[in-house]
């Protein structure tokens, strides 16, 4: 059995795109200590005063939606997105570097299309308001595009990286 090659370690991301990621996860995880402060919040006013807490589940729905998002950028820049890389490790190191660049490309593309999306959704609903807390659709949207736009400028760095990395190994 031939062993398997792992892909080279990214080179270190740009000052200000550390202090991005650090910011992103410093949001997301108070955004997480507000998810189980509103949970309980909602559990204590069922139980004690028969009464729910609207509110409370949007804003903890807007926060999860937020976590995701937010944290999105963060894990692409350091490489540990969701990815299925037992085919590309096995391939030269070129193919790789190759799979690699087409992998963050189509982040790119995704990232894209989903702001195109929303930006096409947004014109024509920005005004409308959400149930509970009468928030406009484009503040309860605005920061999954900013997040959406993060990841490809991460997702560029990193080809920008890989690219770099190849010219010098070569």
């Amino acid at each position: 059995m031939s062993d398997i090659i792992t892909p080279p370690e990214p080179a270190p991301a740009p000052r200000a795109l550390e202090w991005i990621s650090t910011a992103l996860l410093t949001v997301a995880t108070g955004l997480m200590l507000l998810i189980v402060a509103l949970i309980v919040a909602q559990i204590a006013a069922r139980n004690i005063w028969n009464m729910g807490l609207p509110r409370a589940e949007e804003i903890s729905r807007l926060a999860g939606v937020l976590c995701v998002y937010l944290t999105a950028p963060v894990l692409a820049l350091k490489g540990q997105h969701v990815a299925v890389d037992v085919f590309v490790n096995l391939l030269p190191a070129m193919p790789r570097k190759l799979c690699l660049i087409l992998a963050e490309l189509s982040i790119i593309a995704f990232a894209a299309m989903s702001i195109w999306g929303g930006y096409l959704y947004l014109f024509r609903a920005w005004r409308f308001r959400t149930a509970a807390l009468g928030m406009q659709n484009i503040w309860f949207y605005a920061p999954i595009l900013a997040s959406l736009l993060l990841l490809i400028v991460m997702a560029a760095w990193r080809i920008r990286s890989l690219l770099k990395s190849e010219r010098s190994a070569s």
